[in-house]
């Protein structure tokens, strides 16, 4: 009997649970004490939500991301998921759950389904008040995940075998498996089909927990940002929600030539020179997404067609399970790789961008989004003023339609580049970066498409 192979065995901490603030500062009239409450986003179409009681936010929830726990008095309240599109100046309200607060118990509410037609799935549990020095630690496992099927939990030290019959607990959607108590020590999550033992789905990296906390570990459907077949975070009771690795699943790297002056290139990761990874890779070319099954490992650029020719090498990070940009820049004798993580999801509500400049013959550059034919003055309004070299915006929404870019040296109106239309709908996700050309007081705009299917 075969089992998945284990790669790098790098610990992650299970996080203090600290219960987060935002505390009501009054007791209303009635109340006899407090409860906790929280939100989560499982739409992995959704864009940033506002969780809110009554009209009061509570905080932004992303998908798998989590708003609280915050402490309310024990009165009745409704709680609200908000959405704030590009251009609107007052959210939309996507879905509300009425919610009686008892004292001394914590709340879960969960937004699922589709925006369009959302579903509300909840619980509850006592609060426990961990003294300091106990040496225990409470987890419960939840399926959020629709397009997921039916799963059996593992949660044992690392290296103990699935046995049929011995899982923690099995799940379909909308289930959980309610807090259970642990000694403090390491960890290996582990969820299979159900009744399937040997047919992994999921494979942690080993857990070190942290004492006297609650943690909570949830399935979420797939995304395009990871290239695992189902998506596990790890939920602090303090607001955080962090993506956990398969360790089984490697991670995806692609390469982007944007060093101007430096000739086509052949890439090689960890000192293989007999698999090109990157074959033939000239200025403003994008290679394809290829494995990566070490977490950090040298990638090394050659001469084309002479692996002996370095032209740059240094280390990259790739995680498990995760996709990544290796953007190649600098002037010749100064070059360099810069990152870019590929995280963006496509979104029903609107578009997403990313910029990054590559530039190293200008200072700061100011970017310009505008309906295309506008003519740029002195009042025209920036997208982004005072870009700087090597940096990249992030991803943003906006709005669906053109947009002409145009590219002008921060405090000047006059275009140094030639002015680019995109034309984007809601679920695309497009990158552009900006390169250095012959001319040094002109640059490039170079587009493409990060939607993946």
């Amino acid at each position: 009997m075969t089992y998945p192979k284990r790669i790098m065995a790098v610990a992650i901490t299970l996080l203090a649970f600290a219960a987060v603030g935002g505390c009501a500062k009054t007791a209303f009239v009635g109340a006899t004490g407090k409860g906790t409450i929280r939100g989560i986003n499982s739409i992995a179409t959704s864009p940033e939500l506002l969780f809110k009681i009554e009209e009061r936010n509570l905080g932004g929830t992303v998908f798998k991301g989590v708003a609280g726990f915050s402490e309310y008095d024990d009165l009745t309240y409704n709680f609200n998921f908000d959405l704030l599109l590009p251009g609107e100046t007052e959210a939309t309200r996507v879905a509300t759950q009425l919610l009686d607060v008892v004292v001394d118990t914590e709340y879960t509410i969960v937004l699922t389904g589709t925006l369009a037609n959302p579903t509300l799935i909840s619980w509850d549990a006592a609060e426990r008040d961990f003294d300091p020095a106990e040496t225990v630690f409470e987890a419960d496992f939840a399926h959020l995940s629709p397009v997921s099927g039916g799963v059996d939990i593992y949660f044992a030290a690392a290296g103990v075998v699935p046995v049929l019959g011995e899982a923690l607990g099995s799940l379909d959607y909308g289930e959980r498996i309610p807090y259970q108590e642990f000694p403090d020590g390491q960890f290996e999550l582990i969820i299979t089909a159900k009744d399937d033992p040997i047919n992994f789905l999921f494979q942690s990296r080993t857990l070190s927990s942290t004492p006297a906390g609650r943690v909570t570990f949830a399935i979420f459907d797939p995304d395009p940002s990871i290239t695992a077949n189902i998506a596990v975070n790890l939920i602090t009771a303090g607001g955080a929600s962090a993506t956990l690795a398969d360790a089984r699943i490697p991670g995806n790297v692609r390469l982007l030539h944007a060093a101007f002056g430096t000739g086509r290139v052949d890439g090689y990761l960890n000192s293989d020179f007999n698999n090109i990874v990157f074959p033939d890779i000239g200025i403003s070319e994008l290679s394809a997404y290829r494995d990566i099954d070490n977490a950090i490992i040298p990638l090394t650029l050659t001469d084309v067609g002479n692996s002996g020719a370095r032209v740059h090498e240094q280390e990259i990070a790739i995680p498990s399970n995760s996709k990544h940009t290796i953007l190649f820049g600098g002037a010749p004798g100064a070059l360099l790789f810069t990152e870019l993580t590929d995280d963006a999801r496509p979104l029903e509500t609107f578009p997403v961008v990313r910029f990054t400049n590559m530039s190293i013959n200008t200072e700061f550059l100011n970017i310009y989004m505008l309906p295309p034919g506008t003519v740029i003055t002195e009042d025209t309004t920036t997208r982004f003023s005072g870009f700087p070299s090597l940096v990249n915006t992030g991803f943003f929404g906006p709005e669906e339609g053109a947009h002409e870019i145009t590219i002008t040296l921060s405090g000047e109106i006059t275009p140094i580049s030639t002015p680019v239309t995109i034309d984007v709908v809601n679920g695309d996700i497009v990158d552009i970066v900006i390169l250095d050309t012959a001319d040094p007081a002109v640059v490039d705009v170079v587009i493409f498409d990060s939607t993946l299917p």
